[in-house]
């Protein structure tokens, strides 16, 4: 069921061809987002983007009540204006100058309590369930998945090491990345997407940022707020956690997946 007759929205326009499907549409000749939600605790998201909202930062608001269904809800928003910032190195050294100032609002939310269903980096990697998973992958593609399960156990090994890390937490975006900032003439209009916000180290929005490859957003952040060495040593065990989130579960379709988009990136290293 989809609520876009119930709400009278005209001309729907799939964006994203995610399980987690975005629409463009319009309603009494406004522009409105819609959004469906299926992972757990999704009333999360919604909750710190209210809380950041209230502190000045313009986040998508819902304008009606979630529908609720038995797979998720959906939820509809005012269209935000604005739109990217061209890509370079500009634009990323003021990225991570601005996500270093979003991290310092989200400390005043106050908000740090886990979202339903995340965990952090090192709960991730240890997952025995994912560890199956690598080895049922390896023994059907035993180049690609040596590859993924040696970085995995890279990780595994760097917080066994260090099973407490005392480094900054607290609420992230998990997503902080150019299409999900809009700007018009120059001003921050739209802080969007916060389907993946949960609270876990600071480090690890920087990494989803930072993409293995940005090195701009390092330094813009640094600028702001400047890492720890330890902070400095977690970017690469965070950066292996994060090839693995969501994998163990993929569909079963009775061939191995396509996985590139995870061995490019840890190519990356």
């Amino acid at each position: 069921m989809t609520p876009f007759a119930r709400w009278g929205l005209v001309d729907p326009r799939a964006l994203t061809d995610r399980v987690n499907g975005t629409w463009a549409a319009e309603r009494d000749g406004r522009p409105v987002i819609v959004k469906f939600f299926t992972e757990q605790d999704w009333r999360y998201p919604l909750r710190v983007a209210a809380a950041l909202r209230a502190l000045g930062w313009p986040t998508p608001e819902p304008i009606e009540a979630p529908l609720v269904v038995p797979e998720g809800a959906w939820v509809m928003f005012e269209r935000l204006p604005g739109v990217p910032r061209d890509r370079g190195p500009d634009e990323q050294r003021a990225r991570g100058r601005l996500l270093a100032e979003l991290h310092a609002a989200a400390a005043e939310t106050g908000i740090t309590d886990q979202r339903g269903g995340f965990a952090t980096p090192a709960e991730v990697v240890a997952d025995p369930e994912l560890e199956h998973w690598l080895r049922t992958y390896e023994a059907a593609r035993p180049e690609e998945g040596g590859i993924l399960r040696r970085c995995r156990d890279a990780a595994v090994s760097w917080f066994d090491a260090h099973p407490a890390p005392d480094a900054p937490r607290g609420v992230i975006h998990g997503d902080f990345a150019p299409w999900n900032l809009l700007y018009d003439d120059g001003r921050l209009t739209g802080l969007i997407d916060f389907e993946a916000s949960h609270h876990t180290f600071q480090v690890a929005d920087f990494v989803l940022s930072w993409r293995g490859y940005q090195d701009e957003v390092l330094r813009g952040y640094q600028e702001v707020r400047p890492l720890s060495e330890l902070e400095r040593e977690m970017i690469r065990p965070v950066y292996r956690a994060w090839m693995f989130l969501g994998l163990k579960k993929r569909p079963a379709t009775g061939r191995p997946p396509d996985l590139t988009w995870q061995l490019t990136h840890i190519g990356r290293l």
